[in-house]
């Protein structure tokens, strides 16, 4: 093989590799594609249908899996006219997402009569998609009640107001009225059990909200309901009559919450604190919503320091702690430094209403305790010492005591004659060449973080005065004698001029 050949097999190679590599993306998101579970059902026309005789419904749905179920059911007034099931399989080329047309015919003309019929549809999977369109069935042009479909909503926990939607029709295409009712019950296993004429009793309309010529999007007042458990119903009523032509009744059970929580918190009596004190355990599992009690309820715990402005003689809140969820009924505060504090408690329901509490406290500094060593003897206040002129003594106050968060800051200042003369709570002390006396107070100052002072004062004297008051003790030991041994003569030469009898 020549030289030239070879390099057209080795461009052909790499142009194979190359269309290989380019590929594979594309392979990959066909596999992702058929991973993904995607599935869709539609009628062919958002419109309510009129008839007359049997029909067919038409509608189409989209999955990705290549062969569908699809089941239906005709109802009226909790009353099955008919139902069935069709299996679809995929004729198209296009297996990441098939469309299937599908239809459904209604023997109307077998039904017991005329009515206003919702068409179920359900494209069934894990996750079943459901479509309903209404049906009015009138062989002889009677005029039918309205039709009414309200939107799925989670929700049925409200405040002040209930926000609804859905779809609304009338036989004649004129846009219905909208009414609603409510109740109180008990529980909402006993809800949706109101009669007909209950209900329509002293019934509310609704402000019509129509954005197209069927589709509704509503709100009702209930900020005047007490909070507890309601069956809300909802209807659609005819121009013509709406005494007797109503639609089927929608009920939902509802709890109303338009009353905030009450936030409480306990604590010791005494809240005029010294620094140092023992935890203190804030309570606020006693807060409560008035009818829905405290298990869904959120905490809030804010705590804050008063501290001075700057510019004026008042005060500020500085924050230094927030705490919240639904387990923090409690607030422990076991360290804080002295000032006065501020503790609020904002308690939440579920429906976003809140009320909050405080309370205030103060923590008192408490003044460290001085103590004193040298030479490793403990030394009180008012003691006093004798210091030889080239005498070395150790002073040590390290074992000075505060509270637990001021201990790391205590400070030492040794003083001389109350003139600052050391920092640092151990040092080396000899005889001051700024005394010329034969004695002076050495005093011992710990300051806290807070500037308050312990203080041990003790006199040091010298050698000299210590021999002089050897001699002042003599002189006035020999006075003693001397003033005794007087009175002594005195008296004994009294007694002997006395005459003895």
């Amino acid at each position: 093989m020549s030289n030239g050949q070879k390099s057209m097999k080795y461009i052909r190679l790499m142009l194979i590799l190359l269309f290989l590599s380019s590929l594979t993306p594309i392979l990959n998101n066909v596999n992702a594609q058929e991973n993904t579970s995607y599935q869709s059902i539609n009628f062919n026309s958002d419109y309510s249908l009129n008839v007359n005789n049997s029909t067919y419904v038409y509608g189409y749905a989209t999955s990705n899996q290549n062969s569908i179920i699809i089941s239906w059911e005709l109802e009226y007034s909790d009353i099955l006219y008919d139902s069935g099931e069709l299996i679809l399989n995929s004729e198209s080329n296009n297996f990441l997402n098939p469309t299937y047309q599908w239809q459904i015919f209604l023997d109307f003309l077998s039904y017991p009569g005329p009515c206003t019929c919702y068409l179920t549809v359900i494209l069934e999977s894990t996750s079943p998609q459901v479509i309903i369109k209404p049906i009015f069935f009138s062989p002889d042009d009677e005029f039918l009640e309205p039709a009414l479909i309200i939107d799925d909503n989670s929700n049925n926990l409200f405040s002040d107001k209930i926000y609804f939607s859905g779809n609304a029709w009338s036989f004649d295409d004129s846009l219905p009225n909208l009414n609603w009712n409510a109740f109180k019950t008990n529980s909402q296993a006993s809800s949706c059990k109101s009669d007909s004429s209950q209900i329509l009793t002293n019934s509310m309309e609704i402000e019509s909200s129509f954005t197209n010529q069927y589709s509704f999007e509503n709100e009702l007042d209930i900020s005047n309901f007490e909070d507890g458990y309601y069956s809300l119903y909802l209807w659609a009523n005819s121009l013509q009559n709406s005494n007797s032509l109503n639609s089927e009744f929608y009920c939902a059970f509802i709890q109303v919450d338009n009353n905030e929580p009450i936030s409480t918190i306990q604590s010791q009596e005494n809240l005029n604190l010294l620094e140092g004190f023992s935890p203190i355990l804030f309570d606020g599992s006693v807060s409560s919503d008035p009818f829905f009690g405290r298990s869904k309820l959120n905490f809030v715990w804010v705590l804050s320091q008063f501290m001075p402005n700057l510019n004026d003689d008042k005060f500020h809140l500085e924050v230094i702690n927030v705490s919240s969820g639904d387990d923090k009924r409690t607030f422990l505060i076991d360290s804080l430094n002295s000032g006065n504090y501020s503790l609020i408690l904002t308690v939440t329901d579920e429906c976003g209403l809140s009320n909050s509490s405080f309370i205030e406290f103060s923590i008192t500094n408490m003044a460290p305790i001085a103590k004193l060593s040298i030479d490793d003897v403990e030394i009180f206040d008012g003691d006093s010492l004798i210091l030889l002129q080239d005498q070395e003594i150790d002073l040590d106050a390290s074992e000075s005591s505060d509270t637990e968060n001021d201990i790391s800051s205590l400070g030492c200042i040794w003083k001389v004659n109350n003139v600052p003369f050391y920092e640092g709570c151990k040092r080396t002390f000899s005889w001051p060449d700024s005394v010329d006396e034969n004695e002076f107070i050495l005093s011992l100052e710990v300051t806290d973080n807070d500037n308050l002072i312990s203080q041990i004062s003790i006199n040091i004297k010298s050698e000299s005065s210590r021999e002089g008051t050897y001699f002042s003790l003599t002189l006035l030991l020999f006075s003693i004698i001397f003033v005794s041994y007087a009175f002594y003569k005195r008296y004994n030469i009294m007694d002997e001029k006395i005459p003895k009898w």
